[in-house]
């Protein structure tokens, strides 16, 4: 019987059940079909290149003609010495303006002219299964477009606070009381200890939990608060960083991440989101999304997991930028 088994299985050969390779989403046919979008990606995105590696760790929105770029701030933080290319051209002169922590966008000027930007007069509606196109694998000078679709409606990504302050607190009977340290945190490395009691943030009192959360909201990772703590008799003012959540603690796990590629570190706490079904990674967000028309729908803000992508609606990112200009000076 096992003779008999063998032999059919050496008779007869066994049929891989895979997609030829020129009909993949990444082979020419594909590709062929998404040249008219790909002129757009080519034009109006930029590529941010590690100088050590050269390898793009990011991509930007181009949102002026004069070098106005938008991009991913918490992914442009974990480099520090890297270059910028739009179109076929590469740009070493350039400025961080400003940036925005609840939306994790920063605005970055590359000292350029005629630039072709994205139109951000247009709207986000479009309907469940349009297919949309966003930036793929940077091959030097030429820009891959990745297909997908819209798969669900505009919402916001909870997630809390961005910048944290490391520690866990439990108000009662009036006062602020620390429970519990977070590993190298802002609040640890200060000196915040379990037991202190904190009375005052930045020369303000402390009367509830609910006015101290919002008051941390409104800050950055990276901000230094004052923070006025009583630890048995004595009085302390710690000077304290805070922190970025999604450094500190992580972003939530679940099984289908285990199964997920190079998925964004900054996932969750977003005011609003489009969701789309295009296998990104970490590498290939902060460029804009199209429609298979050219039509601007937003820029990708994280790579979800395998397959869910997040983009900012172009409605909601007109105003993100126009407070990153006005905190930058620019009219």
């Amino acid at each position: 019987m096992k003779l008999i088994t063998l032999f059919l299985l050496c008779s007869f050969p066994v049929v891989a059940n895979t997609l030829p390779s020129e009909k993949r989403k990444n082979g020419p046919l594909i590709q062929e079909v998404l040249s008219p979008v790909q002129v757009y990606l080519q034009e109006s995105s930029a590529v941010f290149y590690d100088n050590e590696t050269y390898k793009n760790f990011i991509y930007g929105t181009v949102v002026s003609s004069d070098g106005l770029v938008l991009t991913k701030a918490s992914e442009l933080e974990d480099v520090e010495d890297y270059l910028i290319r739009i179109g076929k051209k590469k740009y070493r002169s350039f400025k961080v303006l400003a940036s925005d922590s609840n939306w994790d966008v920063a605005l970055v000027k590359v000292e350029a002219e005629g630039l072709l930007p994205v139109d951000l007069t247009g709207n986000s509606e479009i309907s469940h299964g349009t297919w949309v196109v966003s930036n793929g694998a940077s091959e030097r000078m030429f820009r891959r477009p990745r297909p997908g679709i819209i798969s669900a409606n505009k919402r916001e990504i909870p997630g809390g606070s961005p910048a944290v302050l490391g520690v866990q607190f439990q108000f009662e009977d009036g006062k602020m009381k620390v429970n519990a340290i977070t590993e190298e945190s802002g609040a640890q490395k200060a000196g915040v200890k379990k037991g202190d009691v904190m009375v005052r943030v930045d020369g303000k009192e402390i009367v509830d939990d609910k006015s101290f959360i919002e008051y941390l909201r409104a800050k950055a990772p990276g901000d230094l608060i004052k923070l006025g703590i009583l630890r048995g008799s004595r009085e302390l003012d710690l000077e304290v960083e805070l922190s970025a959540r999604h450094k500190l603690f992580g972003g939530p796990q679940s099984r289908n991440d285990q199964m997920s590629g190079e998925f964004s570190e900054r996932r969750e706490s977003f005011p609003m989101v489009l969701q789309h079904e295009t296998m990104l990674s970490a590498r290939s967000v902060g460029g804009p999304l199209f429609t298979f028309e050219g039509r601007f729908l937003g820029m990708n803000i994280a790579a979800a997991n395998r397959v869910e992508s997040f983009a900012i609606p172009v409605e909601d990112l007109c105003k993100v930028l126009a407070k990153l200009k006005i905190s930058a000076g620019i009219q």
